[in-house]
């Protein structure tokens, strides 16, 4: 086991990515902390974990808020004695044009995605310096790296999660605590591939349509980029567990993207076999949809 009895906390730990990353470190021997804002989404992970026969402790918490981070590290320290790797995974998105952005929607994302980083960062450092050593990984986004429209906001979060980072890493190099940052593209969280599906379609189609086309998304995000595939969280942990472990002690400072080539095209051209191939799915999508359209 790579993390055997290593000390782990994984803020957005109830869905997604950090499910993903906290049950493979789990696989992996770690002992975990999860925090999430829904109670209800980290008693699912941790009844999940605990059936892998791993220790997990769940704290609902806001990471943007000092007092329940500070509730969530003293919480890990009084079970688990220390801590060993820190994964700031908790993050929300805003796509809206930038003279469009409400105030309380720029705070929210300021407060979640770089503040809950900074204050993640700033209480688990003291506790790591006792170990003598640690691994912080930071989770940001293609869109941290090169832009698009309408995720002025987002990408301002994202990417200053990757410049934070490389200041972090030269910062803790002489206590031996490796700071990087992982930046995914596309991918498929899960969930009911039924939420893509128009509500004009009867019941009856809807579920032809879940049955032949499943989540729209897979379909279009696929082409964007060199692999013809959608990444799922499990991408991001395999890595994730590779930079908590001591194979990545060399490591430190690091944006590495996990998009199946995605940062690698020029304005986001696909290949044009994958292009005609995208064009030739949505066109039976869009027919079926026509074809099986009902009036609202």
């Amino acid at each position: 086991m790579r993390l055997k009895d290593r000390v782990a906390l994984i803020t957005g730990g109830g869905q997604g990515i950090g499910r993903g990353i906290a049950v493979l470190f789990a696989q992996e021997g770690a002992k975990l902390a999860i925090a999430a804002r829904s109670a209800e989404k980290l008693e699912r992970v941790k009844e999940e974990i605990l059936a892998q026969g791993a220790e997990v402790l769940a704290v609902p918490t806001d990471v943007g808020v000092r007092a329940q981070m500070e509730n969530l590290f003293r919480a890990t320290r009084v079970r688990f004695g220390g801590l060993d790797i820190l994964v700031n995974n908790a993050g929300v998105g805003l796509g809206a044009p930038v003279d469009q952005v409400k105030d309380e929607d720029y705070d929210r994302l300021m407060n979640t995605n770089l503040r809950g980083m900074h204050l993640g960062c700033h209480l688990a450092v003291p506790m790591m310096r006792e170990r003598g050593k640690g691994s912080i990984i930071n989770i940001s986004s293609v869109h941290g790296v090169e832009g698009s429209p309408g995720n002025t906001v987002y990408a301002t979060t994202k990417g200053g999660i990757i410049g934070g980072t490389r200041a972090l890493a030269a910062e803790l190099a002489p206590d031996h605590i490796r700071v990087n940052v992982i930046s995914p593209g596309a991918i498929y969280l899960g969930g009911d591939p039924g939420h893509s599906a128009p509500a004009q379609l009867s019941p009856e189609a809807r579920q032809q349509y879940i049955d032949r086309f499943g989540n729209r998304s897979i379909i279009v995000h696929r082409y964007f980029q060199p692999l013809e595939m959608v990444g799922e969280p499990v991408d991001i942990a395999y890595l994730a567990v590779y930079l908590a472990s001591d194979e990545s002690r060399f490591v430190t400072g690091q944006e590495i993207t996990v998009d199946g080539g995605l940062t690698t095209y020029m304005a986001k051209t696909p290949r044009d076999d994958l292009r005609q191939k995208r064009d030739r799915d949505l066109a039976e999508l869009d027919a079926f949809l026509q074809a099986n359209r009902t009036e609202s």
